[in-house]
Protein backbone atom coordinates (compact mmCIF):
# COMPACT_ATOMS: atom_id res chain seq x y z
CA UNK A 1 0.00 0.00 0.00
CA UNK A 2 1.09 3.35 -0.99
CA UNK A 3 2.09 5.96 2.05
CA UNK A 4 -1.14 8.33 2.59
CA UNK A 5 0.40 12.21 1.17
CA UNK A 6 -0.43 15.16 3.01
CA UNK A 7 -2.97 17.28 0.71
CA UNK A 8 -3.95 20.30 3.33
CA UNK A 9 -1.84 21.60 6.36
CA UNK A 10 -3.54 24.48 8.83
CA UNK A 11 -3.93 25.36 12.70
CA UNK A 12 -6.77 24.78 14.80
CA UNK A 13 -6.16 26.56 18.03
CA UNK A 14 -2.37 25.31 18.68
CA UNK A 15 -2.50 22.00 16.83
CA UNK A 16 -1.22 21.55 13.45
CA UNK A 17 -3.99 19.29 11.54
CA UNK A 18 -2.82 17.30 8.04
CA UNK A 19 -5.27 16.14 5.79
CA UNK A 20 -4.12 12.96 4.20
CA UNK A 21 -4.61 11.85 1.08
CA UNK A 22 -6.90 8.73 2.44
CA UNK A 23 -9.27 10.98 4.15
CA UNK A 24 -7.82 10.98 7.41
CA UNK A 25 -7.45 14.06 9.14
CA UNK A 26 -4.78 13.88 12.24
CA UNK A 27 -3.81 16.07 14.76
CA UNK A 28 -0.61 16.98 16.48
CA UNK A 29 0.01 18.75 19.68
CA UNK A 30 2.77 21.17 19.76
CA UNK A 31 4.47 19.53 22.76
CA UNK A 32 4.02 16.29 21.52
CA UNK A 33 5.97 16.77 18.30
CA UNK A 34 8.48 18.66 20.22
CA UNK A 35 8.98 16.10 22.67
CA UNK A 36 9.64 13.38 20.13
CA UNK A 37 11.62 15.13 18.20
CA UNK A 38 14.19 13.32 16.20
CA UNK A 39 16.81 15.79 15.46
CA UNK A 40 20.86 14.30 16.75
CA UNK A 41 20.74 17.47 19.34
CA UNK A 42 17.09 15.51 21.33
CA UNK A 43 18.61 12.09 20.65
CA UNK A 44 21.63 13.01 22.51
CA UNK A 45 20.04 14.53 24.82
CA UNK A 46 18.23 11.27 25.47
CA UNK A 47 21.10 9.69 25.67
CA UNK A 48 22.88 11.88 28.19
CA UNK A 49 19.27 11.68 30.50
CA UNK A 50 19.93 10.30 33.88
CA UNK A 51 18.31 7.95 33.68
CA UNK A 52 18.96 7.89 29.85
CA UNK A 53 15.75 8.08 27.85
CA UNK A 54 15.01 5.50 24.61
CA UNK A 55 15.37 6.98 21.77
CA UNK A 56 12.14 6.83 20.28
CA UNK A 57 10.53 8.04 23.37
CA UNK A 58 9.26 11.82 24.51
CA UNK A 59 11.80 14.15 25.91
CA UNK A 60 10.38 15.19 29.56
CA UNK A 61 10.57 18.79 30.54
CA UNK A 62 8.86 20.46 27.37
CA UNK A 63 7.34 23.61 28.10
CA UNK A 64 3.18 23.24 27.80
CA UNK A 65 3.34 26.95 26.61
CA UNK A 66 5.40 25.96 23.93
CA UNK A 67 4.05 26.39 19.82
CA UNK A 68 4.53 26.27 16.14
CA UNK A 69 6.27 28.80 14.37
CA UNK A 70 7.28 27.30 11.24
CA UNK A 71 6.24 23.49 9.25
CA UNK A 72 8.66 23.61 6.25
CA UNK A 73 8.70 20.68 3.43
CA UNK A 74 11.73 18.78 3.08
CA UNK A 75 11.86 16.98 -0.54
CA UNK A 76 8.29 15.12 -0.72
CA UNK A 77 9.00 13.22 2.18
CA UNK A 78 9.29 15.08 5.27
CA UNK A 79 8.36 18.36 7.49
CA UNK A 80 11.21 20.67 9.13
CA UNK A 81 9.32 22.15 12.24
CA UNK A 82 10.39 25.02 14.15
CA UNK A 83 8.76 25.79 17.64
CA UNK A 84 8.56 28.60 20.27
CA UNK A 85 11.45 27.64 21.74
CA UNK A 86 13.81 28.38 19.46
CA UNK A 87 14.14 24.57 18.21
CA UNK A 88 14.21 24.19 14.41
CA UNK A 89 16.54 20.86 13.37
CA UNK A 90 13.86 18.06 13.36
CA UNK A 91 12.99 16.74 10.36
CA UNK A 92 9.85 14.97 10.85
CA UNK A 93 8.90 12.30 7.87
CA UNK A 94 5.30 11.46 6.71
CA UNK A 95 5.30 8.17 7.46
CA UNK A 96 5.90 8.68 11.37
CA UNK A 97 3.10 12.34 11.08
CA UNK A 98 0.78 9.50 9.83
CA UNK A 99 1.68 7.16 12.46
CA UNK A 100 1.66 9.92 15.38
CA UNK A 101 -1.46 11.42 14.51
CA UNK A 102 -4.32 11.70 16.58
CA UNK A 103 -7.83 12.05 15.06
CA UNK A 104 -9.13 15.42 14.43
Amino acid sequence: MTQPRPLELGLEGNDLIITWSDGRRSRYAPQRLRAVCPCAGCNEARRHAVPPVPLDSPLPDIPQTVAFRTVEPVGNYAYKIGFSDGHDTGIYTLDKLYQWGEPA
